[in-house]
């Protein structure tokens, strides 16, 4: 530490601001590269997991009876803004067929988001229901190896069916 001192003191206040200067820009360059290291390491693993979790969703699929059609589907949805219409487009993980029936299904290979508690995961399976003309939506648990058939139920509709049956 008193080689710093000795440094600054025997050198002009510019050159002790450059060196300064030149030190942050180091270190703050450095910091950069191991954030994106770190970025990178954990968008890899991410990967890793999503394909090990696609393979053991197709197993389970078939396992239980079902054909895949397609992987990565997409489907175009509208939106409409005030007056204005918006499309966009969604893409989910398959299309399956098991007994007539199409269904879209997601894969989700962790435990926190292979759960309809997790806000995300149903968000999306409700963008699913309500773009792709299929006869149902499943959640291929490939964590837990499980197959979850999704339907979305309004609160208002099922309180006038029970009212209805009485």
């Amino acid at each position: 530490m008193q080689w710093i001192q000795e440094f600054f003191q025997r050198t002009s206040p510019a050159v002790a601001a450059l060196s300064v200067l030149l030190l942050l820009v180091v270190g703050l360059l450095l910091g950069l590269l191991l954030a994106r290291r770190a970025v990178r390491r954990r968008v890899a693993a991410s990967r890793k997991l999503g394909e090990r979790g696609r393979k053991r969703a197709h197993k389970l699929l078939r396992r239980y009876g079902f054909e895949v059609l397609d992987t990565e589907v997409s489907a175009p949805g509208l939106v409409q803004v005030d007056s204005e219409l918006h499309e966009y487009v969604v893409r989910a993980d398959a299309l399956v067929r098991r007994k007539r029936r199409t269904y879209v299904a997601e894969f989700k290979g962790g435990p926190e988001a292979s759960t309809i508690h997790h806000s995300a995961t149903r968000r999306q399976l409700l963008e699913y229901a309500c773009v792709f003309g299929v006869d149902g939506v499943l959640l291929v648990d490939a964590h837990r190896d499980r197959i979850h058939y999704v339907r979305f139920v309004s609160p208002v509709q099922e309180r006038e069916s029970v009212l209805a049956s009485v």
